[in-house]
């Protein structure tokens, strides 16, 4: 009876603490949009790629960072095998040596069942657990695909517990007009991210807590003519 009830606070309280700790983590990540730029002279970067035209986007979004960026570090799937190399040479493009290519499991194969994903984005998180640890990113781009979310997890877990202060960024990709992706709804209901983008003007009516592009591309411009 007394392990019982022991086990059912202990249970209880945890579930506090981790409440906590995301209440805490939302709280100092609510006004992160402004905060974009580092917050130091060289800062990481840590991008996910996806296969196709998450890639494709990703790098070309990069293209428009500054120096302050040049330490950047590429998250594939293991199964992805074209990400690498259009990431290479979009360094080679910027004679950039301070790279490197991470590969985790992928959380979600194309046409794999929600439920069996579970299982797989669970293994693939354990593995962005201690790439993000080790690297310790000062921002996290996101776009889309299934692999963002284990390194998403990882970060924001490890922003719970102050071990680092990272701003994770997720801008949806343009071909999604109606809704967010799975990988974007999950964020965005989750409150994980400190500025998702999207990029036509009836996602952000369906989805106010997110920053239409063209809003963002107003506020740069305002802020230069100042």
């Amino acid at each position: 009876m007394f392990f019982f009830f022991f086990s059912v606070t202990a249970l209880i309280l945890f579930g506090v603490l981790i409440l906590t700790a995301f209440m805490a983590f939302q709280v100092r990540h609510s006004n992160h949009s402004a905060k974009i730029k580092p917050r130091k002279e060289k800062a990481s970067l840590c991008a996910v790629l996806g296969s196709g035209g998450h890639t494709t986007e990703m790098l070309e979004l990069i293209k428009h960072f500054g120096d302050e960026f040049n330490e950047r570090t590429y998250i594939i799937a293991d199964t992805d095998t074209i990400s690498e190399d259009k990431a290479i040479a979009h360094e080679k493009s910027r004679n950039n040596d301070k790279y490197c290519i991470e590969r985790i499991p992928r959380a979600r194969e194309v046409g794999q069942s929600y439920l069996t994903s579970i299982a797989s984005t669970f293994h693939a998180s354990v593995f962005a657990v201690k790439l993000i640890y080790r690297i310790r990113p000062d921002l996290v781009l996101l776009n889309g695909p299934g692999t963002c979310i284990p390194v998403a997890l990882a970060t924001a877990f490890f922003d719970m517990i102050r071990l680092i202060d990272t701003v994770i960024v997720y801008e949806e990709s343009i071909c999604r007009v109606k809704k967010l992706s799975l990988s974007g709804a999950i964020l965005y209901y989750l409150g994980m991210v400190d500025c998702l983008i999207v990029q036509w003007p009836g996602l952000k009516r369906k989805y106010p807590r997110a920053t239409y592009i063209h809003d963002l591309k107003k506020t740069q411009d305002d802020k230069k003519s100042d």
